[in-house]
């Protein structure tokens, strides 16, 4: 096949780019002292290239590994061509000197002197940085899926034995020049610490895989405690195994749960919330089945795709937008998107017109910010599909309509949403267990736009919200008026006051559309007949307001969460501290083919021995 060969400077070292057709190879750390060596080890790389299967030329391999040592041009270029000389013996020196993807010189002499020799695959170099223990580099191993984590990774345990000598090198991540300074002094007891955990069974983490089932994994990083592996081939699959319907569900960190059933993955997300209570919470509580919809595919009103820097083309102005998607599951890199089978159908079509734009101005030269890379927005809301996050937009829910920016947070599967709002009004409308009152008043903190402060309003003589954010509450009051809902108030509280607003809120009296009116501060409420709802963001309540809501003390907390272990953690202080135990748990379904669960647990205040 043609290969276009180009090479210019990148301050003082020489990139080499090889084109053909969408596939390029960059020797990032080829630094070429005079351009007599950089032709020699040109050719080299010419030959090598040539003699290889050209769908092995992938990116996601070739760039993993060096061509050649900083330290020595001349001697990798001497040693490349007498390895094709000398064929075998003088290749497997060249791998130890120069780095490089190997089985490419070897492969070249025996697949241009014999046509009917076998292919040899490549062997990959192993990462500089690797730890060589507990397995060497791509080892290979069949075991047994034992469980599932949070970020919905199978999890494979082995038993190891100790090594006499253990490697210091960590390429879990890569420190700064401070950081690794400040590490040398600790390094022999990091070292015994290190043994310790790493006695008895090792835990090997690996992507798309069920429970139960045996697997061949092949690992490609040992950290401190546990092993990251890819999948390479399921030997015993689960009945609950199903054919994905994306292409990329293997590699997108977009979809966890493809593989799964839809009814696998409900029952591993209850027994996930169930675990999280039991563990962190310290509570037997039972937990329900999760709730979901038979809408398990384009169902998500909202994707944020992103793209890195685009690269500038040579003599111009025009730059090359390449991968517009989500990072990989293993990696930080990004997969190319073109089709999101979980988001909507406008989303897919407006996606790709929005694609096909950028690339144009990229190449135009009219991309913005060409030097950065950019996340994108694709709000499917009633006006359609909007990609400007400072546009306002409208979304109906269970009759009411809420009025937003495009771009500030909302629940992004509008057919969960109305299940979602019934089920918190039900757990808040519940009677008093202890003297069978009527629950009359509802405080809605992190209360956002106003989603279960309004969707509850009916059902209240008086709603408050409560938020820190000034342009929240604005919106929330916003959607109120829209709505024509007179019972429901918003305030601004500081995190420090969140219950000793002094801004009165308006309390409705009588019932039968009686609108007669008074006015109270939400430290007045009647603490037997108050909830409050409680719909933190992901890392949970701050413990300042955990303590704020111990001492304010109302007979009911109704707490939905987009994050089960933070929740768990909070329920346990709501429990020891605050006097409190739980009735009931549900978990949400909100985004089916991934691993995030959206949990409702309703606290009863204990009632006095």
């Amino acid at each position: 096949r043609h290969l276009l060969i180009t090479h210019h400077y990148v301050r003082k070292q020489k990139v080499f780019y090889c084109h053909q057709e969408d596939t390029y190879l960059n020797s990032h750390t080829l630094t070429m002292k005079y351009s007599v060596t950089a032709m020699i080890s040109l050719f080299g790389l010419i030959q090598s290239v040539k003699a290889w299967n050209p769908h092995s030329l992938c990116r996601s391999s070739v760039r993993q590994h060096r061509y050649a040592s900083s330290k020595s041009d001349t001697y990798f270029a001497k040693h490349f061509l007498s390895s094709e000389r000398k064929g075998t013996a003088a290749a497997s020196k060249t791998r130890k000197t120069s780095r490089l993807y190997t089985a490419s010189a070897d492969t070249a002499t025996s697949a241009s002197d014999s046509s009917s020799a076998e292919q040899i695959q490549p062997v990959p170099a192993v990462p500089k940085k690797f730890v060589p223990f507990p397995f060497e580099y791509h080892q290979e191993l069949t075991l047994r899926v034992s469980a599932l984590t949070n970020l919905g990774i199978g999890v494979c345990r082995t038993p190891i034995e100790e090594p006499e000598e253990q490697p210091r090198e960590d390429n879990s991540s890569s420190p700064s020049r401070r950081s690794r300074s400040k590490k040398k002094s600790n390094e022999g007891d990091a070292t015994k610490a290190e043994l310790k955990t790493r006695k008895g069974e090792w835990v090997i983490f690996v992507p798309n895989v069920i429970p139960g089932e045996l697997v061949r994994i092949r690992v490609f990083r040992n950290h401190k405690s546990y092993s990251d592996a890819d999948l390479m081939e399921v030997l015993e699959p689960s009945q609950d195994r199903v054919d994905p319907v994306c292409p990329l569900a293997t590699v997108c960190g977009g979809c966890q749960y493809q593989h799964m059933s839809i009814d696998a993955q409900r029952q591993w997300k209850t027994q996930h919330v169930q675990e999280l209570l039991e563990r962190i919470g310290n509570t037997e509580a039972q937990v329900s089945p999760a709730v979901g919809t038979d809408d398990v595919y384009h169902y998500r009103s909202k994707i944020t795709p992103h793209y890195n820097a685009p690269r500038k083309i040579i003599a111009g102005k025009s730059y090359d937008l390449q991968d517009i998607g989500f990072k990989q599951k293993a990696s930080r890199r990004l997969v190319d998107v073109p089709y999101c089978h979980i988001a909507t159908e406008d989303i897919n079509v407006r996606l790709d017109e929005y694609r096909s734009d950028l690339r144009r101005q990229a190449l135009e030269g009219t991309i913005r910010r060409p030097k950065r890379g950019a996340t994108l927005l694709l709000r499917d809301a009633d006006e359609g599909v909007v990609v400007d996050p400072n546009q306002y937009v409208t979304t109906t829910v269970a009759g009411l309509q809420f009025r937003f920016l495009a771009g500030n947070f909302f629940q992004n599967n509008p057919h969960m949403l109305p299940l979602m709002v019934e089920y918190v009004v039900e757990g808040a409308t519940r009677l008093n267990p202890a003297n069978e009152k009527q629950m009359t008043h509802l405080i809605d903190c992190y209360c956002g736009s106003g989603l279960f402060c309004l969707g509850s309003a009916s059902s209240f003589q008086t709603c408050v919200g409560i938020e820190v954010n000034d342009r929240a509450v604005e919106e929330a009051k916003a959607n109120a008026a829209l709505n024509n809902i007179t019972n429901c108030d918003f305030v601004a509280a500081s995190a420090e006051a969140i219950f000793e607003s002094e801004t009165p809120v308006k309390q409705q009296l009588g019932s039968n559309g009686d609108t007669s009116t008074t006015e109270l501060f939400v430290r007045d409420f009647p603490r037997d007949t108050t909830v409050v709802v409680v719909d933190p963001p992901r890392k949970g309540c701050s413990e300042e307001f955990l303590e704020q809501l111990y001492a304010f003390s109302p007979q009911r907390v109704v707490y939905m969460s987009c994050d089960p272990a933070t929740q768990a953690r909070d329920a346990k202080g709501l429990i020891e501290k605050g006097g409190y135990e739980i009735t009931s748990a549900v978990p949400f379904d909100l985004f089916p083919q991934t691993r995030h669960i959206e949990s409702l647990v309703v606290f009863e205040k204990k009632a006095p021995q």
